[in-house]
């Protein structure tokens, strides 16, 4: 058997371009219904962070490790060896943001799972970018799915600590990976060297009941040394690989490409986590708020002249009045501003008939 595929894939789907992304968003929008509360849903996936922070600081010390014997990491592990302090700060940032109030006032998705929509959304978005996050494509996403249905402020302003949850998922994902192939690269070490000393003379020599790509490949490379105590291991290699259809370059060519993919990924998600770290998230939420592109359009302009801190207590307002769904408070917004139009329009007939 040749093992091909880890449990846990990373969050990687068809790369969209910004036109797609937007049509994934608006269809997403129109499957996803919200149903409720997470009630429960905090439990679940602050439970998954620290198993993700804890699988990669396992992934990380392992490595270190490894690379401070004198061993070689393939490219993605470096991205992780150079930002691991990243990751444990904006893992630390996602406990500190979303606190059991909050978090509890998020709607959920359909399904046993119980994932906020917002998290379900990141989900898609990550899958879609290759983990690589933008301002415009993050804004594009979010003002398309919000074409079909409007989001409430607390779900935008739960947005950073959705995606940060996301990509920390795909990191752990994508450690796990790097983790595995690390290990079957020291198995396949491990077998060459006690056929080179000798302590192997099993004929034909015993080769893993599943054969990993990374393994092959380091037997692969190894035999590159061309020392005839290893001519064996190949015919070995050779015959399983031939039964499963397959050639030991084949399948170290899609060793290579996993790697280099990986990397890839590893580097975007790394990258989209520091992204997220430095964005102006209050400056974001406004541009793509719904209800702050309703309150903006009151007649006498008074509401964009406002500082952050007034404009946030005029939000709050049309939070305490409206249902808590997006569409609710759009409503709100929309009757606030009209009523002020209609009452300006009403003070300025009596100074004219004066």
């Amino acid at each position: 058997m040749l093992k091909h595929v880890p449990v846990d894939e990373p969050l990687r789907g068809e790369l969209l371009n910004v036109e797609r992304l937007e049509e994934r968003a608006r269809a997403l929008a129109t499957g996803l219904a919200a149903s409720g509360r997470s009630r429960f849903g905090r439990i679940v996936l602050l439970r998954r962070l620290s198993e993700n922070l804890a699988a990669l600081r396992h992934v990380y010390q392992t490595i270190a490790g490894d690379v401070h014997r004198g061993e070689s990491a393939e490219p993605g592990a470096e991205w992780l060896l150079d930002n691991f302090h990243l990751v444990e700060a904006e893992g630390a940032g996602i406990r500190h943001d979303l606190p059991p109030a909050f978090y509890r006032k998020l709607p959920h998705a359909p399904g046993k799972e119980r994932r906020p929509r917002l998290y379900v959304m990141a989900e898609e978005l990550v899958a879609a970018s290759d983990a690589r996050l933008d301002a415009s494509r993050l804004s594009s996403f979010f003002l398309a799915y919000q074409a079909v249905t409007p989001l409430p402020l607390g779900e935008l302003w739960a947005s950073p600590s959705m995606l940060r949850l996301a990509l920390i998922e795909n990191l752990r994902r994508l450690a796990g990976r790097i983790l595995e192939a690390s290990e079957q690269r020291a198995l396949a070490d491990r077998l060459v060297a006690a056929r080179e000393s000798g302590e192997d003379r099993a004929d034909p020599p015993v080769l893993p009941a599943i054969l990993h790509p990374a393994f092959v490949a380091e037997v692969l490379k190894r035999l590159g040394e061309y020392d005839p105590k290893l001519t064996p291991i190949g015919v070995a290699l050779d015959a399983r690989l031939e039964a499963l259809g397959t050639n030991p370059e084949e399948v170290a060519r899609s060793e290579h490409q996993r790697q280099a993919t990986d990397q890839v990924s590893t580097g975007n998600t790394i990258t989209s986590l520091r992204f997220c770290a430095t964005l102006d998230w209050t400056r974001w939420v406004e541009s793509v708020s719904h209800i702050d592109m309703v309150l903006r359009n009151d007649p006498a302009g008074v509401y964009s002249l406002m500082d952050f801190r007034s404009r946030d207590r005029y939000r709050g307002a049309v939070e305490e009045l409206a249902i808590p769904t997006g569409e609710g408070q759009v409503v709100v917004a929309q009757r606030a501003v009209d009523l002020a139009r209609g009452a300006g329009a009403t003070v300025s007939f009596d100074v004219n008939h004066r």
